[in-house]
């Protein structure tokens, strides 16, 4: 079994956990169950030996665990934290349902540890997990591709129709390429955005663990978590957690199964979103103007790259030769790089390949919340997008780093 489940499923854990709920959770794969008797669950006069059972069943041989109770520990784990009960009780709220443990009398907070509500949840309220599942795993997703759409204005499809058609299409990709044909999407609206978080299978994963002071080999398959947001607004497509070689083709899906509308991101521009071009005009005495925002009470530029470009000799085709990096947690990188460059200047030969910025939003309190953001032009914006995103797209926009998007489509028209 994997390291984290191992951790999951510790003493302590087999100790104190509800042997009701194990046992619902165990019975979900009877079947497939070997080297441990489900009528263990059912004596209430033999719970100690219940949970010694259990403890010897997690430390006995790894091919007794079914594949699909690998994959229910890997989703109750995941979430069986506290930032994890956090997002559940949120998720349960907007739901309508209320999650409370049974009372105890004896050590009632036990029963209200994260582990404990996080298999509560999973068996009682599958929605309310599933949402807060889906939730996590949209909270830590920072580098995403984005798609700008042919037009603006195209509304999502949401009848129930569309939104299976989506996900049976999406389960084919996936089990192409080796993460079975398992697929559910929560779909979501996020002010003017939808929100789509997709669960699939993960690649067979095999791994060493240690039992008995030797070592064996197991497999076992977890879930993963693709997350896709998109503004009807201005046409743009976010997407996380899935290959760059499949960005493409699962944007693609979506055009066709959600908008309606095929090959709707596969114009020449739908990945030409961010520039350098005003930081490469002005040198290295840039500095980013945020008095627009009483929010944002500093911006840093943290690190920078430059790449020496020119004409491969060979085939006359633009090449990077070397680059330098310059970082400055305290002060100003790109200053430090004019330091390094030693009198050159940006330029046709010098190419600014990418910029880290740290935004300090004002919280009201003694210090400010800080956000790093990597732009990476033509495609690249990364950075935790949640609370404070639209303020960093507006600071992106005025300060010119934002390519315009019908000037960028009159140019490929023009070409």
């Amino acid at each position: 079994m994997a390291k984290n489940l191992k951790k999951f499923v510790n003493p302590k854990f087999t100790r104190t956990v509800d042997l009701g709920l194990l046992g619902r959770l165990f019975e979900r794969h009877g079947d497939a169950l070997n080297g441990l008797d489900l009528g263990i669950f059912r004596n209430e006069a033999a719970q100690d030996e219940a949970r010694s059972a259990v403890q010897d069943f997690f430390a006995g041989p790894e091919e007794n665990y079914p594949e699909g109770l690998v994959a229910d520990l890997h989703r109750i784990a995941e979430i069986g934290n506290a930032a994890g009960l956090d997002i559940i009780l949120q998720q349960a709220a907007r739901l309508g349902i209320r999650v409370t443990p049974e009372a105890k009398d004896d050590e009632p907070e036990v029963h209200q540890d994260p582990k404990h509500v996080a298999l509560r949840v999973f068996l009682d309220h599958p929605d309310v997990f599933d949402a807060a599942s889906d939730m996590m795993a949209l909270m830590a997703r920072t580098s995403l591709a984005e798609f700008v759409g042919r037009d603006e204005g195209v509304e999502a499809i949401m009848d129930d129709r569309a939104k299976a058609e989506f996900e049976t299409a999406a389960a084919a990709m996936f089990e192409q390429d080796l993460r079975s044909n398992y697929c559910r999407a929560g779909w979501y609206d996020d002010a003017d955005e939808l929100v789509l978080v997709i669960e699939h299978g993960s690649p067979i994963t095999t791994t060493d663990v240690l039992q008995k002071d030797q070592k064996r080999v197991i497999s076992f398959r977890a879930a993963e978590h693709a997350v896709l947001s998109y503004n009807s607004t201005t046409g743009l497509l976010k997407i996380g957690g899935v290959a760059k070689a499949r960005r493409g083709d699962l944007a693609e899906l979506f055009a066709h199964k959600v908008l309606g509308k095929p090959e709707f991101f596969a114009g020449d521009d739908a990945q030409n979103l961010y520039t350098l071009d005003p930081v490469q005009r002005a040198g290295f005495g840039f500095a980013f103007n945020h008095d627009f925002d009483p929010g944002i009470q500093r911006v840093q530029i943290t690190e920078v790259q430059v790449d020496r470009v020119g004409a491969d000799p060979k085939t006359g085709e633009t090449r990077t030769f070397y680059s330098y990096v310059a970082r400055d947690g305290r002060d100003n990188a790109l200053a430090r790089l004019g330091e390094m460059m030693r009198g050159a200047s940006l330029g046709s030969d010098w190419r600014l390949n990418h910029i880290v910025i740290r935004v300090h939003f004002a919280t009201g309190g003694k210090s400010a919340k800080k956000v790093t953001v990597k732009l990476k032009p033509p495609a690249h914006a990364m950075f935790k997008r949640q609370q404070f995103e639209g303020q960093i797209m507006t600071l992106l926009r005025r300060n010119g780093l934002l390519n315009d998007r019908d000037a960028a489509q009159a140019a490929v028209a023009a070409e």
